[in-house]
Order: structure tokens, then C-alpha cells, then sequence
């Protein structure tokens, strides 16, 4: 794992708004920004919303109940997280099927390296976590799978992967067959499966034909030509 440059983490909480650095700040180690903002801040892309995780359900659920009182909005509850809105403000949710008290654990949940970070105070100071393929992926704007070690409705993550594509992000065979290999477990059951070899054999069938990728020079052959010459010989 890694971390934000300080110019990048400074940067991040500049945009991020004063109500949610102070939640921050007064919910030490068990509140924490991740994912899609921290992206989008230091990507200079649009910022749809804000993901906060944080320690318990309880918690997370007081929080989210105080922030829509502060902001004089309102707040909806699903199985999956905690949404408060108050426009124009972005919205914020609470991410509530996934609980966390460790960064490190919260970065490798994510499903794309794109939005493996994380930000969170000490109560004095604020830190934060990223995958190791981060910044390298952000900077190509590449979609890496990670087939994360959690509950995970993969169909989501292709959706996902969509939309990235549509932002103008590129995706690799290795990824679309990481999350085709996901699916099909879910599907058939993981304990008869081998993940990593299906994953193996997936890319390996995952390539383009269209002779204009070609890079090595190959002479392609017209087949139209060989049937008339062979009718010429007949």
C-alpha cells in the first residue's frame, strides 16, 4: 500500500465540503472518505457524490441522521447504505453493508485499483491509503479489476466498468475476464471453481481479430482470392 502525495491529500479535503472534513475530524478511525471523490478531486473529473464508511452500523446511521439535520435536508435508508441530500449540495452516502476500522482493509475492498483510496483523521491529522496501481492506472485512465476478497454483487462492477469506458477509460482483457470468472462463480458455485485459472483461460480466449490491431506485419491472405485460382486450376 501506499499514500496521496500531501499536495494530492491537501487538495482532496480542499474541495471536499467543511461539514464532511469535520465529521472527519471528530469521528477518529472510525469515519472515512474513500473511493470515487478522492478520484474524481485529483482527476479533475466531475464529482457526482461522497462515499463515507465508517466503524458500525449504529454510528454510521446517528451520523448520517446529524449531517441531514445540520444540512436541513433529509435521508433515505437501504439495505446497502445511508443517503442524505440536501441540493444543491452533492449528495453523501453513508456506505453501511460494508463496515470498516482498518484503511488498509477499506482500500482493498474496492473493486477497481482507479478507486483504491482513502482518507481519514487521527483527530489532529489526516491521513491517507492507496493502492499501489493508483496512480499509474488514474494516470492512463485504465480500468483494473481486483477481484476483491468480499461480498460482491459483480454485475455491479460491470455496470461500472461501463460507465467508466463511457468517461473515456480503457479496460484490459485481464479485467473483463476477472469479473466474467466472478460472475460465473456466483452463478455455479465457488467451491467447484478455480477463480484464477478460469480468470487464465478467459483472457486467453479474450482477443481481438480485427486485422487493423495487427503490429507484427503479418501478409493476410485474400480468401476470395484462393477459391477463383483454384477454380481456375479445376
Amino acid at each position: 500500500m501506499n499514500q496521496l502525495t500531501p499536495p494530492d491529500l491537501n487538495f482532496v479535503l480542499s474541495r471536499c465540503p467543511k461539514d464532511i472534513v469535520n465529521l472527519l475530524k471528530n469521528n477518529p478511525l472510525k469515519l472515512f472518505l474513500a473511493g470515487g471523490f478522492i478520484r474524481s478531486a485529483i482527476a479533475g473529473e466531475k464529482v457526482s457524490d461522497i462515499d463515507l464508511f465508517g466503524d458500525t452500523a449504529d454510528n454510521v446511521l446517528k451520523i448520517a441522521k446529524d449531517l441531514a439535520f445540520s444540512r436541513k435536508g433529509r435521508y433515505f435508508q437501504t439495505r446497502n447504505a445511508i443517503t442524505v441530500l440536501a441540493s444543491p449540495r452533492f449528495p453523501v452516502q453513508f456506505i453501511t453493508r460494508w463496515l470498516f476500522t482498518d484503511p488498509v482493509r477499506l482500500v482493498e475492498s474496492f473493486d477497481f485499483t482507479v478507486c483504491q483510496a482513502v482518507i481519514w483523521s487521527d483527530g489532529v491529522k489526516f491521513h491517507s491509503c492507496i493502492s499501489d496501481l493508483f496512480y499509474s492506472d488514474l494516470a492512463a485512465r485504465r480500468i483494473n479489476y481486483t477481484s476483491p476478497n468480499r461480498i460482491e454483487d459483480v454485475g455491479g462492477s460491470m455496470l461500472r466498468c461501463i460507465k467508466f469506458v463511457k468517461r473515456g477509460y480503457t479496460v484490459q482483457s485481464p479485467s473483463i475476464a476477472g469479473m466474467i470468472a466472478r460472475i460465473t462463480i456466483s452463478l455455479n458455485g465457488a467451491e467447484k471453481m478455480d477463480e484464477a485459472r478460469m480468470k487464465f483461460v478467459i483472457t486467453g480466449l479474450l482477443r481481438e481479430v480485427d486485422p487493423l490491431t495487427v503490429v507484427d506485419g503479418v501478409d493476410f491472405v485474400d480468401e476470395h482470392e484462393i477459391i477463383e485460382q483454384e477454380n481456375m486450376k479445376g
